[in-house]
């Protein structure tokens, strides 16, 4: 990865970071997640949030030869210091579907937790074609409940298996399916699972610069987004 030309140029100010995080800060950042990164996203198109400013992003979504891909090729090439998050696209067929807890802001991160866990309760108990679950931290104010269906599905079909099975829940009861988020109606967002839909990528950081990072189910209610500082 090319050494950043301006290292002490801050490009995220937040209360997370209230003295920033510099160019330096997250060129180390992404050399020391390179590994797992790249595995993260092989095979896939990707979408680059480029900061041009202090918190300030830009989308880059093509490179000169078409869609955004990373290799270990070019990876030093295409990371830069102000390349601050990396969302990748849904595939045709998958092996995987995101169920996203869409939460209000003004709800907080609490029911944010707390949906979480009933839905990450209710695919483990009541999915048996599921292989298994985790909880993902987005990097911002909520989580994605990433469900293994172990074995290549198209990406269509993984959407009306995930609706079906919370549109006959007892979750509808509490919260909005596939809808819009409104205050105090949590949303199950689905609309990740279609081709090229783009997610947040596991070791990626946010447009935040926190971490989306995996939770345990033992953690999810202790955990808060300072825990994804870098």
């Amino acid at each position: 990865m090319a050494y950043p030309e301006n290292p002490n140029t801050v490009v995220v100010k937040n209360k997370f970071y209230p003295k920033g995080l510099t160019e330096l800060d997250i060129w180390n950042y992404y050399q020391s997640v390179k590994g797992p990164l790249l595995r993260q996203v092989y095979n896939r198109d990707l979408m680059f949030y480029i900061m041009v400013d202090v918190n300030k992003p830009v989308i880059k979504r093509k490179a000169k030869s078409g869609y955004i891909r990373l290799t270990s090729k070019n990876y030093d090439e295409m990371i830069t210091g102000r390349t601050v998050s990396i969302h990748s696209a849904m595939n045709g067929y998958e092996e995987f579907g995101i169920i996203d807890i869409d939460v209000h802001p003004n709800d907080g991160f609490n029911w944010a937790r707390k949906v979480t866990y009933d839905v990450y309760d209710f695919v483990m108990d009541k999915m048996p074609i599921l292989r298994s679950a985790s909880i993902r931290y987005t990097g911002k104010t909520s989580f994605h409940v990433v469900c293994d269906f172990g074995r290549k599905t198209k990406v269509d079909s993984i959407k009306h298996l995930l609706d079906s099975f919370l549109s006959r829940s007892d979750l509808r009861r509490a919260y909005q399916i596939g809808g819009k988020r409104r205050s105090g109606v949590p949303n199950l967002d689905l609309d990740r699972n279609c081709l090229r839909c783009n997610f947040i990528t596991l070791y990626s950081l946010s447009i935040l610069g926190l971490k989306c990072m995996e939770v345990s189910y033992q953690e999810l209610l202790r955990f808060n987004p300072p825990n994804a500082r870098i």
